[in-house]
């Protein structure tokens, strides 16, 4: 497998930086370039207005963008670049994918199950079934060495 070129999806959790290192780790590996996508999730941030409680907010954002800096610097002889996108992370992810050469797709999975699941849906059970390029999920809780 032939890879040049890496897009890592993110979402605005705490976990996104451990999901950005281990694609940086694979773009060392492949000396790759990487496209690192962080889709704000505009339907839920509608939903948490509706229920009158709060969700990420500007300041949250600003503080995950310097997390994700931070992962950066660390990998900074990979060549990369950062795409910030609002709307629903499925289909964003999915319609960037369309007019990307990416070789290779990295998402995180909070791998939710049962009730839970059936409400939020699977962000990375879609991506999998519509991407046209190889889908390598990592999961949220998955501990770094």
């Amino acid at each position: 497998m032939n890879i040049q070129s890496i897009v890592i999806a993110l979402d605005e959790s705490d976990f996104s930086p451990r999901i950005a290192s281990r694609g940086f780790e694979l773009a060392v590996f492949f000396n790759a370039t990487v496209e690192l996508l962080l889709v704000r999730n505009n339907t839920a941030i509608i939903n948490a207005s509706l229920a009158n409680t709060s969700i990420e907010n500007d300041d949250t954002m600003e503080r995950q963008m310097s997390n994700i800096r931070q992962v950066t610097q660390k990998y900074h002889l990979v060549e990369h670049s950062t795409t910030i996108l609002n709307g629903d992370p499925q289909e964003q992810i999915i319609q960037f994918m369309t007019h990307s050469n990416a070789d290779l797709l990295i998402a995180g999975t909070h791998g939710r199950t049962g009730i839970d699941h059936l409400i939020s849906g699977s962000i990375a059970e879609y991506i999998i079934r519509h991407s046209t390029i190889p889908v390598l999920v990592i999961p949220y809780n998955h501990e770094t060495h």
